[in-house]
C-alpha cells in the first residue's frame, strides 16, 4: 500500500539533544541564583539526580510525564531543603518554565528543515515523542499534522497508545505509516511490533542492541530518507 504517513521521534532524530539539556538546566540554576539565591544551594545537579531517581522508583507513572517528573523533583528538593510547601511549588513552577523555554532551543541536524519541508509536501507527518518539547516553540509545528507525547497520550512508547493515536490522528492504516526514530527499542522495535515500517535514524552512533532483530533500513544523515522512500512506498 502506498505510505501516507510518516512520524518522527524528536530528540536525537531531528536534533541532538544532550547539550540541548545541559543548557537548559544552566540556564535554569542561574535563574534561580539571580532571583532565589537563598534555594540556589539547594538545587545542586546531584540532589535532583537522586529526588529525581526517588520519585521514578515509588512513581514509575512518572516517566509518562518528564514535565511533571522535573518540576516536582525541584519542589521536592526545595522542599528537603526547609522551604515551605507553597513556595517550594512556586518557585519550581517559575524555574520550569526557564527550563523549558531553554529545552526548545535546539538546533537541527544537518539537512532536518529541508527534509521536512521536502516531505510535508508529500506526506502527512506526525511527531511522536517521549520528551516533552513543544514544536511551537521549536519552530516547525507548521510542518506537523500532529504531535504526540506521553505527556499528552498518558504512555510513551515502545507501548502502543502513541502509535494507536498517530494512527487516529491521520486516519490511515498501520501498514500506509512509517516511523523514523533514533531508540532501537522505544522507535524502531516499538513501530514494527505495532504494525508501522521503521527507519532507524542512526546519526549520533548508537550500537544496536544484541537481543533485537537488525533493522531493515537505517540512515546516517537525514538527507538518505528522501533516497529510501522510494523503496517503502508502494
Amino acid at each position: 500500500m502506498a505510505l501516507r504517513l510518516i512520524t518522527f521521534d524528536l530528540d536525537n532524530t531531528l536534533w541532538p539533544v544532550d547539550e540541548v539539556i545541559r543548557r537548559a538546566e544552566r540556564a535554569t540554576s542561574d535563574w534561580i541564583a539571580e532571583r532565589h539565591p537563598d534555594a540556589a544551594a539547594a538545587l545542586t545537579a546531584e540532589r535532583i539526580r537522586a529526588v529525581r531517581d526517588r520519585l521514578v522508583r515509588e512513581h514509575p507513572d512518572y516517566l509518562n510525564n518528564l514535565t511533571r517528573l522535573r518540576r516536582d523533583a525541584m519542589a521536592e528538593t526545595f522542599l528537603e531543603a526547609g522551604f515551605a510547601d507553597r513556595e517550594a511549588r512556586h518557585i519550581a513552577a517559575d524555574a520550569f518554565q526557564i527550563f523549558h523555554e531553554a529545552r526548545n532551543r535546539v538546533t537541527f541536524f544537518p539537512g532536518a528543515l529541508e527534509v521536512l519541508e521536502t516531505l510535508a509536501d508529500s506526506y502527512a507527518l506526525g511527531a511522536l515523542s517521549n520528551g516533552n518539547s513543544d514544536l511551537k516553540r521549536v519552530g516547525i509545528d507548521d510542518l506537523f499534522v500532529f504531535h504526540h507525547s506521553a505527556e499528552s497520550v498518558g504512555r510513551r512508547k515502545p507501548e502502543p497508545d502513541m502509535f494507536h493515536a498517530a494512527l487516529r490522528s491521520a486516519g490511515v492504516p498501520a501498514e500506509q505509516a512509517l516511523h523514523v526514530g533514533d531508540h532501537p527499542v522505544e522507535d524502531v522495535d516499538a513501530a514494527r511490533r505495532h504494525g508501522f515500517q521503521a527507519v532507524w535514524a542512526n546519526l549520533i552512533d548508537l550500537d544496536w542492541p544484541a537481543d533485537l532483530d537488525r533493522p531493515d533500513h537505517h540512515i546516517h544523515h537525514l538527507r538518505e530518507l528522501t533516497d529510501l522512500l522510494p523503496l517503502l512506498d508502494n
